[in-house]
């Protein structure tokens, strides 16, 4: 066969060899518990299939070299059997050795057990230990803890039951269950249950363990057991989206019901911008606009030490179906403190602002602020042009801040000029 026809054969072989091994690789990862934290799992599987896709490159590439009288399709036959055969019974293999749990109609099993003392036996307390175990030629190979409810003990014909249960982690095996109470044994016992119980087995079985016919019953005097499997429920579904948004708009309509009318206004602001829910916008903005002081409580907030009070404050006035003139010293006050908060960023060296803190303070003030001058020179002819006029001119002084250029000094440059006529400087920032 020629050598470019061996190397299509080595790279289809290579491909089936990739998606194989990558299948068998994923089923071992499930059977096997293989941890997913941080992608482990996935890398596993990727790294497995990668070296099957190698591994069936070598074998389409050998079997195209070695097969009698080759021909394209005999040799693609022969390297597919190969890799799908070694595929199927490390596959197999692996099934057979892993732990898998036994299901009825898909569901995951536990194992009830009810454990009787014997007769004269002190009421059960300690430490409980319960473990289930899969025994392989008298040798227990893996066991998974369970719970030994001794809390719940109960006495019945002047014996204790104790019941106790466990998942049943695998098919493999018999079965063992031991319990103990303060590190010693109060029972242990195989359990005559198969490999994968069926719906007969959700039933209590009789008290055992049951002697051999003809021999004596088993004695009061040592622990017997029953069993029964019952069904571990699927957890339910994740909420969908639409049942999370429901929930959490619940959640926030009774917030907002619950809130008191004389609560303080920063309570209130919250439910006002226009992308809250609308009902709720409007009935927040009405219980806002009717409350005595209104003008005093916001004039306060435009001035608090956080920016993003005074911000909410500021533009709740743009909210309000019809603002009131006499908010317009609040604002004008509020653009006081705006041109102080520039002058000391102005005054500070980079070294004493390295993050440019202040810059940051003053565009979150500000664009707030503008909102609101908008707002009351449009419904209420309030004139702002001196406080802005003097914020343009500070926010010229610090070039190396690209807040107070881009949010302070492009803004205030094209109001101005928008309002008062007045020329940007060949610096400033053009308008976007």
């Amino acid at each position: 066969m020629p050598w470019l026809l061996s190397f299509l054969v080595a790279a289809l072989s290579g491909i089936l060899g990739l998606f194989s091994s990558g299948f068998v690789a994923a089923a071992y990862a499930n059977w096997y518990h293989v941890s997913t934290r941080e992608g482990a799992a996935g890398f596993f599987v990727v790294g497995m299939a990668l070296l099957g896709g190698i591994a069936g490159f070598i074998v389409g590439l050998v079997s195209s070299r070695v097969v009698a009288a080759p021909s394209f399709g005999k040799v693609i036959a022969c390297s597919s059997g190969v890799v799908l055969g070694i595929a199927g019974l490390a596959a197999l293999l692996l099934y057979v050795l892993a732990d898998i749990p036994p299901r009825i109609d898909g569901d995951e099993l536990r194992l009830e057990v009810e454990i009787r003392l014997p007769a004269g036996y002190a009421k059960p307390d300690g430490k409980p230990e319960f473990t289930l175990g899969s025994v392989i030629n008298h040798t227990q190979r893996a066991s998974e803890s369970g719970e030994l409810k001794v809390n719940a003990a109960r006495l019945e014909n002047g014996r204790w039951i104790i019941t106790a249960e466990v998942q049943l982690f695998t098919t493999r095996g018999l079965r063992s269950i031991g319990a103990r109470l303060d590190e010693k044994d109060i029972a242990g016992f195989i359990v005559p249950l198969p490999a994968r119980p069926g719906k007969a087995h959700e039933q209590w079985s009789e008290w055992g363990p049951r002697p051999p016919a003809g021999s004596p019953p088993w004695p009061d005097t040592e622990p017997s057991y029953r069993f029964r499997v019952q069904r571990i429920p699927p957890p339910p579904p994740p909420p969908t989206m639409g049942e999370i948004e429901a929930r959490e708009e619940a959640e926030t309509q009774a917030e907002f019901d619950a809130i008191a009318p004389d609560a303080p206004l920063a309570v209130w602001i919250p439910y006002t911008p226009p992308w809250q829910n609308e009902t709720r916008r409007l009935a927040a903005i009405q219980r806002v606009a009717s409350r005595p002081g209104l003008v005093d409580e916001i004039g306060a907030l435009a001035l608090d030490p956080d920016p993003r009070q005074a911000e909410a404050a500021l533009r709740l006035i743009s909210h309000l179906p019809q603002p009131s003139a006499d908010l317009i010293p609040s604002v004008i006050a509020a653009g006081r403190d705006i041109i102080a908060r520039i002058r000391k960023f102005n005054a500070t060296t980079p070294e004493q602002d390295p993050g440019f803190e202040g810059a940051a303070d003053v565009s979150i003030r500000f664009s707030s602020w503008m909102e609101a001058v908008r707002t009351l020179r449009e419904k209420c002819g309030g004139d702002f042009t001196p406080e802005l006029r003097e914020i343009l001119e500070l926010s010229r002084v610090r070039t190396n801040s690209h807040a107070m250029r881009a949010d302070v000094l492009r803004v205030a440059s094209y109001y101005m000029k928008t309002w008062t006529g007045l020329e940007p400087l060949p610096g400033d920032p053009p308008p976007r």
